[in-house]
């Protein structure tokens, strides 16, 4: 990589190269801009994706980008990065990717600045409140409201139906599947505890985490599809963490189905009782190489012609 160019400028090289997918990590960063090819350290490729990027969806959004820096790409997924402006692109689009970058900054940091001061706020009273009447801390089941803690107790016997309006299915046009569950289950959370909920993203086992009044109330393990079932054969959970996470009761899974029509479902599981997790081994399956010249024929249909019929001495070449 030329040693003048910056580390964004470098990633943009090595999509327009082909060396790294739309949806890269950093860890396929790692041999392309450390040396001996590039010049930045493994700690700089690894954390500069996270400084300079914001979520699609959630509170994500870098340190850098905070503090008034430009988005350079957008997070797609657990530790999964995408240019904003990708070569990919043409230059409506890119522009178009640009813009929303912008939008979804502003939008951020003035829900990050409310969240903030009524935290405060929350922390001034309750303060207050545990002077004056010695000690009453609020548990963090209390701090739920009674229809979210009566939807978590009901499980999958009682879907959630999210109502998507305009605005809703324009912002999700060209997402992921994944994505727009993720985008469906964060309109549902906001929905049930309005501007007292922080949504972040969560790398430790789940895809999110949701905080009512700054403190943590549950971790969720999002999972998408199309059908209008549960679909029960294509739900995999890949990590170990995820697995342990939702096996021991820290994670809850929100199946959302449907997610490409205007009234998605949520359904809310919960391990032990409305799912097991079995272990299944997975092969990569690949087509071997054939020595085509050697083998003409390997493959190909043989046709006999007219196999019973009698042959006439004067045929038989060995006979000739």
């Amino acid at each position: 990589m030329n040693e003048d160019r910056t580390f964004w400028e470098c990633v943009y090289d090595a999509r327009f190269e082909g060396l790294i997918p739309r949806a890269w990590r950093t860890r396929e960063l790692i041999e392309l801009l450390t040396p001996p090819v590039g010049r930045f350290s493994p700690n700089t490729v690894n954390v500069l994706p996270y400084n300079g990027s914001i979520a699609r969806i959630g509170n994500g959004i870098g340190d850098l980008v905070k503090r008034g820096g430009e988005p350079k790409a957008w997070r797609v997924g657990r530790g999964r990065f995408q240019l904003v402006v990708d070569p990919d692109d043409d230059i409506d689009e890119q522009n178009r990717q640009r813009e929303s970058a912008k939008s979804r900054v502003k939008r951020v940091n003035a829900r990050v600045r409310r969240s903030a001061r009524r935290s405060a706020r929350v922390a001034a009273s309750r303060s207050s409140r545990q002077v004056r009447l010695g000690h009453q801390v609020e548990t963090e089941s209390d701090a739920l409201p009674t229809s979210s803690r009566r939807v978590r107790a009901s499980g999958r016997s009682n879907p959630v139906s999210v109502a998507l309006d305009a605005t809703d299915l324009q912002e999700m046009e060209g997402l992921s599947t994944e994505q727009k569950a993720l985008y469906i289950v964060e309109k549902h959370i906001r929905s049930e505890h309005g501007e007292r909920v922080e949504i972040e993203e969560d790398r430790d086992g789940a895809d999110l985490r949701i905080l009512v009044d700054g403190h943590t109330v549950k971790r969720i393990e999002v999972k998408g599809t199309v059908s209008q079932g549960l679909a029960w054969s294509q739900l995999k959970v890949s990590s170990q963490k995820s697995h342990d996470a939702l096996k021991n009761g820290e994670v809850e899974m929100y199946r959302v189905i449907d997610v490409d029509g205007e009234r998605p479902s949520i359904y809310i599981l919960v391990h032990g009782r409305d799912f097991t997790l079995e272990h299944e081994p997975r092969w990569a399956v690949k087509q071997t190489t054939w020595e085509h010249d050697r083998y003409p024929l390997r493959g190909k249909p043989y046709r006999y012609d007219l196999p019973y019929d009698p042959v006439a001495q004067d045929e038989w070449e060995a006979l000739e």
